[in-house]
Formats: structure tokens, sequence, C-alpha cells
């Protein structure tokens, strides 16, 4: 695959989760919040977990549905992005496309995870705290190792002015830092936290179909 191609499919991954992240939205909004996974990412009573998700069936489904789509879309617009770019720095490739595969991984068990809950709930059955603290270690590693992946793309990034900047140092500073406030809810900032990680990952989509579109057209024909 030459260069121009991975960086041309990156950016088609890259339209495609950026567009998948706006349905999400709608999805959600449409369902007056039910749909939202975030609540079942960070630990609840079993009862409460329980009655979230009775009542999000089967809006829920979709928003997993569409889920699925942009774990696909997310590895592929990062994985092609990194064999593109990879002889700017080839540890940093490696290290960033390798996170990004365990990521999916990790984001499909836990949709994976939530359909056994919702079928669970459905039935009648409290979802218990044990299977809660799988769902919220689950989402917990694969928010942190995103984040990995992300910082260590930022090292095969070429210097290209402003969008690799706002890439570069986004994906240094902003999304590490909402993704792990989500996670901990540290100093109680989990809901603003989930709001920082939906705009650092819509405009680093973005901003990477941007570049990535970009870069393919200026490689030489020979490549």
């Amino acid at each position: 695959m030459t260069k121009a191609l991975s960086l041309r499919t990156a950016g088609v991954f890259s339209v495609i989760a950026f567009t998948l992240m706006l349905l999400g939205t709608a999805v959600i909004l449409a369902s007056s919040g039910t749909a939202a996974q975030d609540p079942l990412e960070t630990f609840s009573d079993p009862a409460i977990f329980t009655a979230f998700l009775q009542a999000a069936d089967p809006a829920l489904r979709t928003a997993l549905f569409l889920d699925g789509l942009f774990a696909l879309s997310y590895a592929g617009a990062v994985g092609f992005a990194v064999i593109g770019f990879r002889d700017r720095c080839p540890p940093a490739a490696w290290a960033s496309g390798l996170a990004i595969l365990v990521t999916m991984v990790l984001d499909i068990s836990e949709n994976l995870l939530m359909m056994g809950s919702l079928g669970l709930a459905g039935a009648g059955q409290e979802i218990t705290g044990e299977q809660i603290t799988l769902h919220v270690f689950v989402s917990g590693m694969k928010l942190h190792l995103a984040v990995f992946s992300l910082v260590a793309f930022t090292f095969t990034l070429p210097e290209r002015g402003l969008v690799t900047w706002l890439m570069r140092w986004g994906g240094r500073t902003i999304m590490p830092i909402a993704a792990i406030l989500f996670v901990t809810d540290a100093f109680g900032m989990s809901a603003n936290a989930s709001l920082g990680v939906f705009i650092a990952m819509t405009g680093g989509f973005a901003l990477q179909a941007i570049l990535m579109f970009r870069e393919a057209q200026e490689q030489p024909r020979a490549d």
C-alpha cells in the first residue's frame, strides 16, 4: 500500500468516525438522554444502573450499533494514518497502532457487556455490583489505551501548520486530561469531562480528515 493510499484511507475512516459521532449524538438527543452510554461507564447503585438500562432499551441498542461501527472506523482512521506516517517515528507508530487495535477490542467488549446487561435488565434481573464494576473496568481501560494511542500518534505527525499543531497539543493535553477526569470523577468533573472528550474527539477527527486528504494529495505520483 502506498503512502498516499494509506493517508487517503485514513481520511475516509476519519470522515466516517466523525459522522458516526454526530449520528450517535442525534440518537442520544432524540431519546432524551436514555441512549447515552456515559452513565453506564461509571459506578452507580445496582438498582439505579438496572433502572437506567430498562428505560434505555431500545434506544441504547441503536447507540451500541453505531458505537460498534465507530470502533471499527476510529481503528481504521488511526491505523492507516500511522502506516502512512510511520517513517517519521517508527516506535510511536507501532505503539499507536497496536494500542488502537486493543482499544477497539475493549470497546467492542464493552458493548457486548452492555448488550448482556440490557438483556438481563429486560428480563427483570438486577445488575450486580460485580457486573457494574466489570463495565467500569473495561470502559476505563479502553479510555486509557485510547489516550496512549493518541499521544503516541501525535509523535508521527508532520509539521504542517495550525492543523497539526492543534492535533498534536490537543492530543497531548485536552484528551488525556478529559478522559482521565471522566474515568476517575476527580473533583466531581466526570460530567464536564465527558463533554470535553466529545469535543476533543469530534474536533480531532475533523482535523485528521483535513490533514489526511491534504497529505495524500501532496504525495508524488511515483509514491
